[in-house]
């Protein structure tokens, strides 16, 4: 169940989607004691992606975030013995910022759950897409030199419950782009502009 409050992790340009695994490595001292709140508080955080050249709110965090973003289960943490941490995040879903309940000495939002509408695994046309995707996916990866056991993965996404936001998070491009396609309710529109980008990658391979 998406929860009401949640610690929110500024990152620029790293957006945490829905059905992956985010690793991260923790060092700053505030974000220390975040993770520690997050494992009294079933380890659910968010990853708000730092808005580029856009200045915060007077009296709010340090930078202006992303007002919807990723949330997620801490699954492991590897803690080092001068108080640094390297963490691994799974994907749940997304959240809508509504206020902040604190702001120091790190985030606590008050926060909704943003619906999209599941990816419709079933219908042909979805699966049609996919395959398509997945094709220009592997093109991509196969001219960056990506060892064959992602490859192989790849060749898995079309039952994957969040296939797009999938191909998005392992590839390349513009993040004002990577964020419309994770904000994007509907799965047929979302695939579609995954698809005109990765058309234009192609090309310019």
């Amino acid at each position: 169940m998406p929860p009401s409050s949640i610690p929110i992790f500024p990152l620029p340009e790293v957006i945490l989607y829905p059905g992956t695994f985010l690793p991260l490595h923790v060092f700053e001292p505030r974000y220390r004691s975040m993770i520690e709140y997050c494992s009294e508080s079933e380890n659910e955080i968010a990853i708000a992606p730092i808005i580029p050249n856009l200045k915060k709110e007077e009296g709010i965090g340090q930078f202006a975030i992303e007002e919807i973003f990723g949330w997620g289960k801490i699954i492991n943490k590897d803690y080092l013995p001068d108080g640094r941490s390297n963490i691994i995040i799974e994907g749940k879903g997304l959240l809508e910022l509504k206020g902040y309940i604190s702001t120091e000495p790190f985030l606590i939002g008050k926060v909704e759950e943003y619906k999209t509408l599941p990816s419709p695994l079933n219908d042909s046309n979805f699966q049609n897409q996919i395959l398509n995707l997945i094709h220009l996916t592997k093109r991509i990866l196969l001219s960056d030199g990506a060892p064959e056991e992602l490859l192989v993965k790849i060749n898995q996404l079309s039952r994957h419950p969040y296939p797009v936001d999938f191909i998005t998070s392992i590839l390349h491009f513009e993040f004002l782009q990577k964020q419309a396609i994770l904000i994007e309710k509907d799965p047929f529109q979302k695939s579609e502009l995954l698809l005109s980008i990765l058309e234009k990658i192609n090309l310019q391979e």
